[in-house]
């Protein structure tokens, strides 16, 4: 930082101003706190701070509104917003007013530490704040979980921006909601957001349904069809389990995201199209580079930038609001009257696998029974019922093991290919028993196992599996 006046602290909570006083006194930088926005705004037009540490909620004026003031000043302080009640609108919010940096509270000093050292490099290049986005979030995001907090201030870091995002994250987690929030928080916002599930589409229908056709191109082309990308002009695609794109068709993806423009079937010249992609998936691309499946230069392409979006159990403190809310729409039957402790207990208690798309059937399940009363354990799935094995779970761990163990005892310890025959062993009684269950619908088979259509067919192959 440099001499003079360097931080204001602005915040209502007499304890977090002296201790953060004490902190930048230690490291030498001179530091000023204040109760109230209008206060430290006024002492600002004498004695301009370089960096800000503002809290949301003050007395008076709020932290957002004194960011808009602070922001007038030549130059801007470096505004940093701290807040206990962190939500999507607020992060999205502060960034998009030129906040510096977004910290949740309880305040972490090592966090502290590094946001000040950010500030002084910046202010050291002349660079300040951020410019301003578009429109509000539409897509509701649930959580004040640390982990969240990161979420909500990385999308309004996103938004401010027009490069292409990958979401990342394991299924049922939130990842088109993460999509939506970044389209809904950015100038696009008044466009369409047009979201494309690529695990769904079969191979012979995948170009069609995303480029569109021209009359003619193939049989049963009697009009012209306008693709989703087309229909995504001046908005966002949302490319959905982009893991599992036909690999012909990744190549015509990569030139619509380095030139603008892509071919309907049947075309006889490009189409210019000013869309945003975000993808998203749960696979591990990486690998699938490695294999072959995926190809390496889409990969980075669409990988500009990454989000991960966490599981459910890496923030189980979400689990009580994500409740309430999903009580509060109503879905699946009448108004809850709340959750009783037993019930609360259950759901905590449990890993949650499916993440939040498991928890809001199983509130939606227990709400049903429950009809208008608390919900009580006994009105929770079996499937929510906690997060230990069952005996069932126990007896096929012991199956699976014994399976193991017959197979290391044939190899001995030498080298060998002990993993891909284990596989074999659980995949193809599994390929057998969805293709069973769906009646030979290899498509209903392929969405059942969470593969595309193409992997399918090549494990059948692999295996033998008619």
């Amino acid at each position: 930082m440099d001499p003079g006046p360097a931080v204001f602290v602005v915040d209502d909570e007499p304890g977090i101003c002296r201790a953060l006083e004490r902190f930048f006194e230690k490291r030498g930088t001179r530091c000023r706190s204040f109760p109230r926005a209008e206060e430290a705004l006024e002492a600002a037009t004498s004695d301009p701070p370089d960096l800000v540490l503002l809290d949301v909620r003050l007395p008076g004026m709020s932290g957002l509104d004194a960011l808009d003031r602070f922001r007038v000043f030549a130059p801007p302080p470096l505004v940093v917003v701290m807040t206990a009640h962190g939500t999507l609108d607020v992060a999205v919010d502060a960034m998009r007013k030129g906040a510096f940096d977004y910290l949740p509270k309880p305040l972490d000093l090592v966090q502290i530490a590094a946001v000040a050292d950010r500030a002084r490099a910046a202010r050291e290049a002349a660079g300040a704040g951020a410019p301003e986005a578009g429109a509000d979030p539409g897509a509701l995001l649930v959580g004040r979980s640390p982990a969240m907090q990161e979420v909500f201030k990385r999308i309004g870091a996103l938004a401010l921006s027009d490069a292409p995002v990958l979401v990342l994250g394991e299924s049922g987690s939130g990842k088109e909601r993460v999509a939506r929030a970044i389209h809904a928080a950015s100038a696009r916002a008044g466009g369409p957001f047009e979201p494309v599930d690529c695990a769904s589409l079969p191979e012979p229908l995948f170009e069609s349904e995303l480029f569109g056709h021209e009359r003619g191109a193939f049989t049963g082309a009697v009009e012209r069809r306008v693709g989703r990308l087309e229909r995504a002009a001046g908005g966002t695609i949302f490319l959905d389990e982009v893991a599992e794109i036909p690999s012909g068709s990744q190549a015509k993806i990569l030139r619509f995201l380095e030139t603008r423009t892509f071919e309907r079937l049947g075309g006889a010249g490009p189409v210019p199209v000013d869309a945003r992609v975000i993808a998203a998936t749960h696979r591990d691309l990486p690998e699938r580079l490695r294999q072959g499946i995926f190809r390496e230069d889409l990969y980075y392409r669409l990988d500009v930038v990454s989000l991960r979006v966490p599981p459910l159990r890496e923030r189980p403190e979400d689990i009580p609001l994500l409740v309430a809310h999903f009580l509060a729409q109503g879905r699946g039957g009448p108004p809850g009257a709340g959750v009783s402790a037993g019930a609360m207990d259950r759901l905590m208690a449990h890993s949650w696998p499916g993440n939040v798309r498991e928890l809001r059937n199983a509130v939606e399940h227990a709400r049903v029974l429950a009809r208008g009363a608390p919900i009580l354990p006994e009105n929770l799935p079996l499937s929510a019922g906690g997060g230990a094995p069952g005996a069932g779970g126990a007896e096929d761990d012991a199956l699976l093991r014994a399976v193991v163990r017959r197979l290391l005892a044939a190899s001995g310890d030498g080298e060998g290919d002990l993993h891909e025959r284990a596989l074999a062993r659980i995949e193809k009684p599994l390929l057998q028993e969805v293709l069973a269950r769906t009646g030979g619908n290899q498509v209903r088979a392929a969405r059942i196992l969470g593969i595309h259509r193409t992997t399918l067919r090549e494990r059948m192959e692999r295996y033998g599996v008619e």
